[in-house]
């Protein structure tokens, strides 16, 4: 599996009118800045036409972005016609059908389709693919591809640029921070506000509702000592008391990476379809090959998953399971 040179996808991008783009599923800051900053660098410079999609809503902090009014939520990508369109591109997506309503018979729409990520699990499902796997988050990703076709950062790219490098590393706590950091000094050089734009809204104003629900993840942690992990399990009624939607549940499992005790974790969630479940590793354990037993991908430090609706108790004895059969396994 090849990528294709960013010279090569700037032409290919140059020849579009009409582009359709989606948000993953449940997204968050990454897919949105990574998103909002292509559609805007399109409209700006190629004058190309783009509609960006959501079939899920954001989490409250996320939604208050002003950009964040330019996509039209509820709509899932798989809904529209493709003969409207030239080309479709997908950002911070391992695999196709992680747009949209995250449905397992997802096909991309038979139009052009363009891969742009920094997952090791990206399976290069596009006609044109640019992975780095190495890359912080996907804005980290197009930092280098605008860089190298001499894009103008201007203050509203370099911050709708800063807030997927800031999420996506949990403002700098990963092991890639070292080239966040880095990103994220050009583009505050850029005119990016870092501290009124994104630690403000994000980091100063942060829910009551969320709060209360990280309490509920540590009342109901458990820990494997032996095998130093630990875990948290919180269910429908759960999340429905506590007023959260689906997007707002993914930034539990960060908060509880950084237990003493656990070299990683895991959480899982009950929704009304679905059972959510996400991976997160602070000692070099690739969580990746556990969310991918169970049918999911990522990160090898952060991954995800989703199983078909069941009991919570068996939900946890399948992922219990995957740990034992694939092995802790350091990086």
């Amino acid at each position: 599996m090849k990528n294709n040179s960013f010279e090569e996808i700037w032409n290919k991008l140059k020849s579009f009118k009409r582009v359709v783009m989606s948000l993953h599923a449940k997204p968050d800051g990454d897919s949105l800045g990574s998103c909002t900053a292509l559609k805007y660098v399109l409209e700006r410079d190629l004058k190309c036409r783009i509609k960006l999609v959501s079939y899920d809503t954001l989490s409250e902090d996320l939604n208050q972005f002003p950009f964040a009014k330019e996509v039209e939520f509820g709509t899932d990508i798989s809904d529209l016609d493709p003969n409207k369109f030239d080309g479709v591109i997908f950002l911070d997506s391992s695999l196709d059908n992680q747009s949209g309503k995250l449905k397992k018979e997802f096909k991309i729409p038979k139009i052009f389709t363009i891969n742009l990520d920094h997952h090791n699990t990206n399976t290069f499902y596009g006609n044109m693919n640019y992975v780095d796997k190495e890359s912080p988050s996907a804005c980290s990703v197009l930092v280098n591809f605008f860089k190298d076709r001499k894009i103008n950062f201007d203050k509203e790219l370099s911050t709708r640029l800063l807030l997927g490098i800031c999420t996506d590393t949990i403002f700098f706590k990963t092991q890639s921070s070292d080239k966040a950091l880095k990103d994220a000094g050009f583009l505050v050089e850029h005119e990016a506000e870092y501290f009124n734009k994104i630690v403000s809204p994000l980091e100063l104003n942060i829910p009551l509702k969320y709060k209360r629900y990280i309490g509920v993840l540590f009342n109901n942690f458990k820990l494997v000592p032996e095998q130093k992990f630990g875990y948290s399990i919180i269910t429908q009624k759960e999340v429905k008391d506590l007023g959260l939607n689906e997007t707002e549940i993914r930034g539990g499992a960060n908060e509880l990476q950084y237990i003493k005790e656990c070299d990683f974790i895991f959480t899982l969630t009950e929704l009304e379809n679905e059972i959510k479940g996400s991976f997160r590793s602070k000692k070099e354990i690739d969580v990746s090959l556990f969310a991918k037993e169970l049918g999911g991908g990522g990160h090898k430090l952060a991954a995800g998953f989703v199983l078909p609706k069941m009991s919570l108790n068996l939900a946890e004895e399948k992922v219990l399971e995957a740990v034992k059969k694939v092995g802790i396994q350091k990086i």
